[in-house]
């Protein structure tokens, strides 16, 4: 089937003829319980080619007040129109270009009424994500072009739009406190466009008289019953893999620790089971199929006589470490992962996702998503000011327009729940009693992957000089200790403080406290551009040892091989004498993805993962090794020839 002519892609604010009869009485229904309340700020998209597209648009614009003229009717062929398959939500960049982005830009171009528009709402039967098209399929994470068709049309008229990966797609909203609209028109070139939301479903069963699937009929209802709710479950795992295992306690932990700050009921599960059976639920953060002890297949629902993970009350979110946990909402697309679809039939009524892999470098970070949430900021808003990167994989499922019922009006003077006064915290969201600042900027150790202070946590993807990564990642391999490369303050340089830094790749260190207050950190004497040669073959600057003044630059002397020697100075993910294998698990675009040891690394040269090719050849050539290995004769190797 030819597509559809651009001009004859949409219609803007009318419905189709054939439309009115088979929806009259779902409108009346609708608009009968609507609150009164208009929002014209809304903008709401349809596939006119899906009854079930229409009857979704129609049922939310009717109940919520959008206006009938804001309504973009696409053309999109949709082969198998009752969703029994996944075909209908994938497509390539060209036809999202032509079937899906045009026409929303040519309504928002449309004139006065259309510059009022900050919300775009997506529905059931619009694609889902775009297709990776071009290149190798295993290039780096960090140039790859697919993308979530909802993440694509929040940066509609920027120049972000269809960019590759996201090393320079940081999102300026992101951590803000500042009410969208407000925001927006401060910052009118800003690339964040839109907030962009989806109401979706599982296709069946569908209400015979509105036409709407009864999964989204009652995510809609959820989104503005008063029914009570009871606790938020934030459900951590210990057996996490070194890779994952920050996620721990920079993602899942702070977040236990914002929703009591705020005074909130949680249940802050740390132990090794998979909770279940909780009843209430306010909101819910976990592994999920990433768990090392789910129950299987849905994992989430009833499995093996348990309800995972119980039932939610009113107005209740979710925000789970999964990588395509938004991959479908076709109940037969089968499973790998857990499904955020799963969540909707136990009562959850909005939920962050992804529709391929975001790397946990790129999830939404929930402790910021339920603090916001709960203070009652919208639903969608909360959502964006969480998401660390646009126009990538990333979206929210649910009524953007919908609000906590019974917000939280504390101000809370210490967000992470540490005990440090928000004032003098080094770390404001990440939980640190110890503030550990080795380098004393003012950024604790937690927070602060910047080592080399230029304002974001970088890399140089394998090149001279080395970037944050590279120098952390060199220190690894050679087992330096440099206190301020010990981020999670375990008393080593390890694999897991560089997963901790991928985890804040490309974005900025902190925030603190102390930088927030309106004056620098005060710096120790003696750590000025004068100490900055570089240990050539470490990759680790020589003011890093004289600041710290505990830095070591310590290998065992010994020969390569199993006895005691370099091998075993080194991180498990260095092995095997004469042949150093990189451990994949260091790679983000591996990290969140769960991929065995050696699997899917890419290729040398290219992204993170070729930063630690890099490392593996510059260890090599530090240690003066053949192809054969020898001896190290001094600590001289590492500092180069």
């Amino acid at each position: 089937m030819q597509p559809p002519k651009r001009n004859a892609a949409y219609s803007i604010g009318r419905c189709p003829a054939f439309q009115v009869a088979a929806l009259a009485l779902s409108i009346a229904a609708a608009a009968a319980r609507a609150d009164g309340v208009r929002h014209p700020e809304v903008l709401v998209v349809v596939n006119d080619q899906s009854a079930i597209s229409r009857a979704i648009g129609e049922h939310y614009r009717a109940t919520r007040g959008v206006p009938a003229r804001n309504v973009v009717h696409l053309s999109i062929p949709v082969i198998d129109p009752t969703f029994t398959t996944w075909a209908h939500e994938t497509v390539s960049r060209d036809r999202y270009e032509r079937e899906v982005r045009d026409p929303i830009a040519a309504f928002l171009a449309s004139g006065a009424p259309a510059r009022e528009i900050e919300i775009i709402v997506t529905t059931k039967g619009v694609p889902l994500r775009i297709r990776e098209e071009g290149g190798s399929p295993d290039r780096p994470y960090e140039r790859r072009n697919r993308a979530s068709v909802d993440a694509e049309i929040a940066v509609l008229g920027s120049g972000l739009e269809g960019s590759p990966g996201f090393a320079t797609s940081a999102n300026p909203y992101y951590g803000s406190e500042e009410p969208f609209a407000q925001w927006r028109k401060r910052h009118p070139r800003a690339p964040l466009r839109y907030l962009v939301a989806r109401i979706t479903g599982y296709e069946s069963p569908v209400d015979s008289q509105t036409g709407v699937p009864a999964d989204v009929a009652a995510m809609l209802a959820a989104a503005r019953s008063d029914a009570g709710a009871g606790p938020y479950l934030v459900d951590e795992d210990p057996s996490q893999p070194v890779a994952r295992a920050p996620g721990n306690l920079v993602l899942l932990g702070p977040t236990a620790g914002a929703l009591r700050a705020l005074g909130l009921p949680v249940v802050h599960d740390r132990g090794e089971t998979f909770r279940s059976d909780v009843e209430g639920l306010a909101g819910y953060t976990s592994w999920g199929s990433n768990d090392q002890h789910d129950a299987g297949p849905p994992f989430y629902g009833r499995v093996a006589g348990k309800l995972f993970p119980g039932r939610f009350g009113a107005r209740a979110i979710g925000a789970d470490l999964v990588s395509t946990n938004m991959r479908s909402f076709t109940r037969s697309q089968g499973y790998g992962q857990s499904l955020v679809a799963d969540l909707l039939p136990l009562g959850v009524a909005g939920a962050a996702g992804y529709v391929d892999e975001p790397t946990l470098t790129g999830v939404v970070r929930p402790y910021l998503l339920f603090g916001a949430y709960a203070r009652g900021v919208p639903a969608v808003e909360a959502y964006f000011r969480s998401v660390p990167f646009l126009g990538w994989t990333n979206a929210w499922v649910g009524d953007p327009l919908m609000r906590i019922a019974r917000p939280v009006r504390a101000d809370p003077q210490d967000r992470d729940g540490d005990s440090v006064p928000d004032a003098l915290d080094n770390c404001l969201v990440l939980p640190n009693p110890e503030q550990r600042d080795s380098d004393a900027d003012g950024f604790g150790n937690l927070c602060d992957a910047d080592f080399d202070g230029d304002g974001r946590v970088g890399t140089s993807y394998g090149a001279r000089p080395p970037g944050d990564l590279e120098r952390l990642g060199r220190a690894v391999a050679r087992g330096l200790f440099v206190p301020r490369f010990d981020l999670d303050g375990n008393g080593a340089v390890d694999r897991g403080d560089l997963a901790l830094a991928t985890i804040g790749l490309y974005l900025p260190p902190g925030p603190s406290g102390r930088i927030a207050r309106g004056g620098q950190a005060q710096h120790e004497a003696g750590t000025g551009p004068g100490a900055a040669a570089l240990l050539e073959h470490a990759g680790v600057l020589a003011s890093d040892v004289e600041r710290d003044g505990e830095a070591q630059a310590h290998a065992r002397v010994g020969t390569l091989g199993r006895e005691e020697g370099i091998e075993d100075a080194l991180p498990r993910g260095f092995r095997n004498p004469g042949t150093v294998v990189l451990d994949c698990d260091l790679d983000p675009a591996a990290v969140g993805a769960g991929l065995d040891a050696d699997a899917s690394c890419g290729r040398p040269g290219e992204g993170v993962t070729g930063v630690l090719d890099q490392v593996e050849h510059d260890l090599d050539q530090a240690l003066g090794r053949s192809a054969h290995g020898r001896e190290v004769a001094s600590e001289r190797d590492l500092e180069g020839r």
